[in-house]
């Protein structure tokens, strides 16, 4: 049987399959480990997932170091094969081999889903594959490794010593690299801040501002680097640079408080301005999800990104900004 968006598929096996589930994938993202955690906590099955730890695929925001280790501490086996480019999952008896690794985009969960197709085996071609993936050479993965990958991924990151951006010529890709080294710099603060409604891209491709709730002043500082997210749609799809510290309740910011709704100042008292670092001119479909964030964890309207998270999320945007460009 041809399967050409896999991700129902992973989860029909998942949810009907116990035993040893065995998958290999070069690429692995936050919310696909996610999925397999979750299920995992329902099954009595066992996990071993084969990958290739490339510190340039972590760069690239191919390969999420805090994914794997979220599998880690779930009881997931997870080892690391040289060479490896086979994709292909098999759940108890059912198996499943093709072009898609185990990402939203590669199994048609993403809002932006590559064009895949995979192939159903049999029971026989099950074993076989079973048996064969058995035999790679391979070295189980430890905590000690992902901080060895983390690292050499960030170390990638090319420095760029001029900070100021034409954002009008500036493509895709060159933003996503200067904001790359400007966020492994020491000190700088990576974060997601949440914005109620839907997106609104006109509002941050100029000095804004957010607020943040009156349960203590919040631990933003200036040059921290800030994914905006709408609530409303879970789309992650600007990046601003914070530019002063948090103020209480400034004259401006009571000014246009007093045209929404009536209390607003006093339950969101705090805000820091800031100036857009990448904002583009089309919304950009990258979900909250898929930088490997849970909405659970911003109860406060933010939460804090590790570099792989934000290197992730940029790399995205750019691919799909990119893409947006040529259509």
């Amino acid at each position: 049987m041809i399967i050409t968006a896999a991700i129902d598929w992973l989860k029909s096996a998942m949810d009907d399959s116990g035993g040893k589930w065995v998958m290999t994938s070069p690429f692995i993202s936050p919310e696909i480990c996610e999925l397999i955690v979750q299920g995992l906590s329902k099954s009595e099955a066992t996990c071993v997932i084969y990958t290739k730890l490339d510190p340039s695929a972590v760069a690239s925001g191919f390969l999420s170091v805090r994914g794997m280790r979220s599998l880690i501490d779930a009881g997931v086996e997870v080892r690391h094969v040289d060479r490896l480019h086979a994709k292909c999952f098999a759940i108890g008896d059912n198996a499943l081999v093709g072009s898609a690794n185990l990402t939203g985009a590669g199994l048609g969960s993403s809002a932006s889903a590559n064009r895949e197709i995979g192939v159903e085996l049999n029971l026989d071609e099950t074993t076989t594959l079973r048996k064969e993936i058995s035999n790679w050479p391979s070295i189980m993965v430890t905590p000690r490794d992902l901080d060895v990958l983390d690292k050499q991924a960030k170390n990638l990151t090319v420095d760029q010593k001029d900070s100021t951006i034409d954002l009008e010529n500036y493509s895709q890709l060159q933003l996503a690299e200067t904001l790359l080294a400007d966020a492994r710099a020491s000190g700088r603060g990576l974060w997601v801040k949440l914005e109620y409604g839907d997106p609104k891209i006109d509002g941050w491709q100029q000095e804004s501002w957010f607020a943040s709730p009156k349960k203590g002043r919040p631990s933003f500082k200036v040059g921290d680097l800030v994914f905006i997210c709408a609530k409303e749609t879970k789309d992650c799809y600007a990046v601003v640079e914070i530019t002063t510290e948090a103020e209480k309740q400034p004259d401006d910011y009571i000014m246009w408080a007093e045209t929404q709704d009536e209390g607003v100042a006093e339950r969101w008292p705090w805000i820091n301005r800031t100036v857009p670092r990448w904002v583009p001119d089309q919304l950009v479909e990258l979900k909250l999800e898929e930088i490997g964030a849970k909405g659970q964890a911003l109860q406060n309207g933010h939460v804090r990104l590790s570099f792989d998270q934000f290197t992730m999320g940029v790399r995205a945007l750019a691919r799909l900004g990119n893409s947006l460009n040529r259509g």
